[in-house]
């Protein structure tokens, strides 16, 4: 499996099925976000995780992608996508909750999972679904979504292999989020790596430490 982070909650992951090379994008984001979305992405799935700009611009991805963003049970081209509602906490327009949907991806033998744009800790009936998750996406800026010390807690909640903090304070980007260090410095413990694409097959997971994996866009 590679991913690739595109910014915000987006990511781009490739991976090898019987039926073929299968390309997943999640919350693709419109430009009105400061981040220009890249031209060139074409998909066989999309996953939209919240109805907002910053992730539902789902005619920037190329193709004829099979478009996922309610809850539900799902396989498409030999990958299982398992969508979990998960309501934000936070009120807009006349307290009107917005609906978040949490993606549980399983391929390649491995179960990642998205958190889209969480805002809270999970429920025990949403941490039902998200077990024995290997790779974590998880909002880690604040202003909206879940704060460093927030994501903190939810990462302990699911105790993944591997973490990828997403939604975090970048160059260019209108809102304003905590940076990914104060997210580190709330963990307490970082080992950290670096790097542009994450390319992990079940037998790299890492068996003790978990590793908390920095994409660069």
């Amino acid at each position: 499996m590679q991913l690739s982070w595109l910014g915000l909650s987006s990511f781009e992951i490739t991976t090898k099925t019987t039926n073929g090379e299968v390309v997943l994008v999640t919350d693709p984001y419109d430009n009105e976000t400061g981040l220009r979305f890249p031209r060139t992405i074409e998909g066989n799935v999309v996953m939209v995780t919240h109805n907002e700009p910053d992730a539902n611009n789902i005619e920037a991805i190329a193709g004829s992608p099979y478009i996922i963003r309610t809850p539900g049970e799902y396989e498409v081209r030999g990958v299982f996508v398992f969508g979990i509602s998960a309501p934000l906490k936070r009120e807009l327009k006349k307290e009107v909750r917005v609906e978040n949907v949490l993606y549980r991806i399983e391929l390649e033998g491995m179960h990642l999972a998205h958190l889209g744009a969480l805002d809270r800790e999970l429920t025990d009936e949403e941490l039902k679904s998200l077990q024995n998750i290997d790779v974590l996406m998880v909002p880690v800026g604040g202003g909206g979504v879940l704060t460093p010390t927030q994501a903190a807690v939810v990462i302990s909640q699911i105790e993944p292999r591997v973490v990828i903090p997403m939604t975090h304070s970048i160059p260019n980007l209108k809102a304003k989020y905590e940076s990914v260090d104060a997210f580190c410095k709330a963990m307490g413990t970082c080992r950290r790596e670096e790097m542009n694409k994450l390319k992990i097959t079940r037998k790299d997971l890492p068996e003790e430490d978990m590793l908390i994996v920095t994409l660069t866009r």
